[in-house]
């Protein structure tokens, strides 16, 4: 198990441009103070920020295309890092719940079967979501070009079903935030119902008294609940890796967008590179 990034606190995080439903573009926004760049380690490779660098395409060194998953408690960042990731590396972003909706909208079989149980106020067997995840999985664009399994599997049933289906990520990316960081980035969120943009209190305030008399807060944004959220998130996570604790990079989530992307890139980059050296010394 690896760990990048441990520089201190600054905070950044920022909605994904591919997520559209309301929870998945809660955000805010944090001031970033000066500090030391990230200590090296194997997977440093220097900043990927040089110009252009963000859209270059990494995965032409190597043949086969890359399987990541990433997991982060709620107010992780994972949103933005997701975008950020599929940006340069052209991975086929694939998320549970985006599946489930668009199952149940397209009124597929396993859409009609979700839908079931989700009138009922049940949770969705994990035989449904894992069928609905092998099947995205299967699909031209996610075996030509890699995927990255957002925030799924969220139990060890679940990843020992992907593994039994012959589903196994090069990487497993583990976005860690301290507790506090993570309530406060909660707590302070506001929507604007007109608008549907999202405010902070602290950190990104409404532009005028007006909009600040209109928003509101979201029923389980409290820091009793939020805290809930993170005690279920995190006894998962632990089960989780226990089956990809070999393949596990621990990511710093607490510093800046760029610095958190940074510390992904390296970890990527490095993978890349090892596999495609791999690759030489086989054909050799």
């Amino acid at each position: 198990m690896v760990v990048l990034g441990t520089t201190s606190p600054s905070i950044s995080c920022l909605p994904s441009s591919t997520q559209t439903d309301y929870k998945a573009r809660r955000y805010c926004s944090f001031p970033q103070r000066p500090r030391p760049r990230p200590r090296a380690s194997r997977f440093f490779c220097g900043s990927p920020f040089a110009p252009n660098a963000i859209h270059s395409p990494s995965l032409s060194v190597t043949n086969e295309a890359l399987n990541v998953m990433i997991s982060g408690a709620p107010a992780s960042g994972k949103g933005t890092q997701c975008h950020l990731i599929t940006n340069k590396y052209g991975l086929v972003h694939i998320a549970a719940g985006d599946l489930l909706r668009a199952e149940i909208a397209t009124g597929s079989d396993n859409g009609k079967r979700a839908k079931q149980y989700m009138e009922k106020g049940q949770l969705v067997p994990d035989e449904i979501v894992v069928m609905m995840v092998k099947e995205r999985l299967l699909k031209p664009d996610s075996k030509e070009n890699g995927w990255l399994l957002d925030g799924y599997p969220r139990s060890l049933s679940q990843a020992t079903a992907l593994e039994a289906l012959g589903f196994r990520p090069h990487i497993f990316l583990l976005l860690e935030v301290s507790e506090d960081v993570l309530v406060e980035r909660v707590v302070g969120r506001r929507l604007d119902p007109v608008t549907g943009k999202i405010y902070h209190l602290k950190y990104s305030p409404p532009e005028t008294q007006e909009i600040a008399a209109r928003l509101t807060q979201r029923f389980d944004d409290t820091e009793e609940k939020v805290k809930l959220r993170l005690n279920t998130h995190h006894q998962n996570v632990e089960s989780v890796l226990s089956m990809y604790k070999d393949i596990t990079v621990k990511i710093n989530g607490n510093v800046s967008k760029e610095e958190v992307f940074a510390q992904i890139d390296s970890a990527l980059t490095s993978l890349i590179e090892e596999r495609k050296a791999a690759s030489g010394s086989v054909a050799a």
